[in-house]
């Protein structure tokens, strides 16, 4: 076929699919058009999910009447003038594309006026053509109505849901609209029902009242920026009780605009390991301060993508700020067969693990391992120096029930201990802080190489992962074309399968989802295949030492696989249980 230049409403259409999806992004355009016009109050109408009519008003600046041709222009923006200007950017739209992109899919009308006119300049388009124009009373502000979506194109008709199902996107557009600009009153309403409202008071716990629910909103906590972080992150988000089973209680900006991020959300979730059961997500609204300069908002068509210059100090900084708090608290959690009596506040932590089974203050080994266990014994813990985050109370070890599970009792009531999750709970964050500390742990070299066969994908995330691995005493070489040979393995892990623990730790570097950092995975695989079983009896000072451990450790309340390592029965649940009222 010879080469054509497309016939200007064909090339409309194909620009417009890449911005205009469906109802939603209209109403995220229209939306961001009056946030960049100043506006303080925005009202969204829909009929039949926005396919039938859609009607977003605003009391923002307007626009001048001889400029209402040229709104429809595509690439006509009076949000930028130069490429230099994408490096300062502070507006939710730039591109010029939002107006010629709905013509090009619907019937619109465009009604203005700025505060300094005598009325307003209307202007109807459909496609590329100019149809009526004329003035009218209106107030100060810019009505636009979109009617008949799509129906110049019905082939994007069979892509769209049901109208319920299009009208929740376009209410989630808006609540996101009003989470990120809090002072600005947001109304949605679908067939004549108002389906949402937000205040505009400024305060973002009520938008999330809104988005949530006031009891869920109340509950998040607040998130400051971390002194640590090279980027300002803040926001709110939930305590490891409330979760959910997907990431759609997450919401993201950067710099005022929604965004979704891998990065981003990964940092959310890495900064919940060991607080949440795996498949559990948090709800989180969280906020990234970022110079314009140093993020790309121009990297796809309707900007829900960015891409940031230095990814790795946007991950630490929401990564640290969320992970700041959470510790700050996280209390132990209650049991769940009494989580209804009212639970008294968690005492400061304690100076030492008592016990009523050995002398108060005297050190005794850690549980010997099940059939993948640890290598030392006799490690003692010194009572001097407890963790201040720890949340744990000075307890007294009062047994061991269903060889599982370690009875104390504390200040406020009767704990119960996982004694699997919460040795590995140990040795995890104690594989971690060597770690950090750049301390690799004891090494044990193999009598004999241990040959291992490793697939494509392997042997390239082996040699990416070599020198991480080596820290912490894998040592793999190559050995022939397919072929590697394990020379040694922390001391910790010389009874876990050698096999197992390198699969799971090449797996962890080639799709970080879980543990974003390789180490982190090794730590767990060594710390879960090392940990003393369920089933195991323990002596009374192998529960001592273990709860001893436990109570020093900077994150105690869960393992690294998220399982709570100690549950509480608070004395005013056992009260009420056995009937006293007294």
């Amino acid at each position: 076929m010879p080469i054509r230049v497309l016939p200007p409403e064909v090339a409309a259409g194909i620009a417009a699919g890449e911005v205009i999806e469906r109802p939603a992004s209209v109403v995220k355009e229209l939306v961001d058009n009056a946030l960049d016009a100043g506006a303080r109050s925005i009202a969204v109408e829909l009929e039949q999910g926005g396919l039938a009519r859609i009607r977003v008003s605003d009391d923002g600046s307007g626009i001048p009447p001889d400029e209402l041709p040229l709104a429809f222009t595509r690439h006509a923006t009076s949000k930028i003038a130069s490429l230099t200007d994408l490096d300062a950017l502070s507006t939710m739209g730039f591109r010029g594309e939002a107006l010629a992109s709905i013509a090009a899919t619907a019937r619109v009308r465009l009604s203005s006026r700025p505060a300094d006119a005598s009325g307003a300049a209307y202007l109807e388009m459909a496609g590329v053509s100019a149809g009526a124009s004329g003035t009218e009373p209106a107030a100060p502000g810019t009505t636009v109505t979109v009617e008949s979506l799509f129906a110049s194109i019905p082939a994007r008709l069979k892509f769209l849901r049901s109208v319920p199902a299009e009208t929740s996107r376009v209410r989630a557009v808006v609540q996101r609209a009003a989470m990120a600009f809090p002072s600005v009153r947001l109304r949605l309403r679908a067939d004549g029902r108002t389906l949402c409202e937000s205040s505009g008071n400024g305060e973002l716990r009520d938008v999330m009242a809104e988005v949530f629910d006031p009891r869920t909103a109340a509950a998040l906590l607040a998130v400051a920026p971390s002194p640590r972080a090279p980027y300002a992150a803040h926001g709110f988000v939930s305590p490891p009780s409330m979760s959910r089973a997907n990431r759609t209680g997450m919401h993201l900006f950067v710099n005022g605009r929604a965004i979704s991020s891998r990065t981003l959300s990964v940092a959310v979730e890495e900064a919940y390991r060991g607080l949440l059961m795996e498949g559990r997500y948090p709800l989180a609204v969280l906020f990234l301060q970022v110079p314009p300069a140093e993020v790309d908002v121009n990297v796809h068509p309707n900007k829900r993508e960015v891409r940031f210059v230095r990814d790795a100090d946007a991950f630490s900084s929401v990564q640290r700020a969320v992970r700041e708090t959470l510790v700050a608290s996280e209390p132990v959690p209650e049991a769940p067969m009494l989580l209804s009596a009212t639970a008294a506040a968690a005492p400061a932590p304690g100076s030492m693990f008592m016990s009523g089974l050995t002398v108060p203050g005297a050190s005794g080994p850690l549980p010997e391992p099940g059939p993948v266990g640890i290598a030392e014994r006799a490690v003692v813990y010194a009572p001097a120096q407890p963790s201040q985050q720890a949340g744990l109370p000075p307890l007294r070890v009062l047994g061991q029930v269903a060889g599982a599970y370690i009875a104390a009792e504390g200040p406020d009531g009767l704990y119960l201990i996982d004694q699997h999750a919460a040795h590995e709970s140990v040795l995890y964050y104690r594989l971690l802080a060597a770690w950090v500390g750049g301390q690799g742990p004891a090494v044990q070299p193999l009598l004999e190489p241990l040959p291992l066969e490793l697939s494509p994908q392997e042997q390239e995330a082996a040699e990416d992962a070599r020198e991480e691995l080596g820290r912490y005493g894998v040592s793999l070489e190559p050995f022939g074309q397919e072929a590697w040979l394990l020379r040694s393995l922390p001391a910790l892990a010389r009874r876990v399968d050698p096999r197992r623990l390198v699969a799971e730790a090449l797996e962890a570097h080639q799709h970080p989802g879980s543990y974003p950092a390789t180490h982190q995975a090794v730590a767990a695989s060594i710390a879960c295949h090392s940990a003393v079983r369920a089933g195991q009896v323990l002596s009374a000072e192998e529960m001592e030492a273990l709860g001893r451990a436990l109570v020093e450790e900077a994150n105690p309340q869960h393992c690294p696989h998220g399982r709570p390592t100690t549950l509480r029965v608070s004395t005013v649940a056992l009260a009420r249980e056995f009937g006293r009222t007294g």
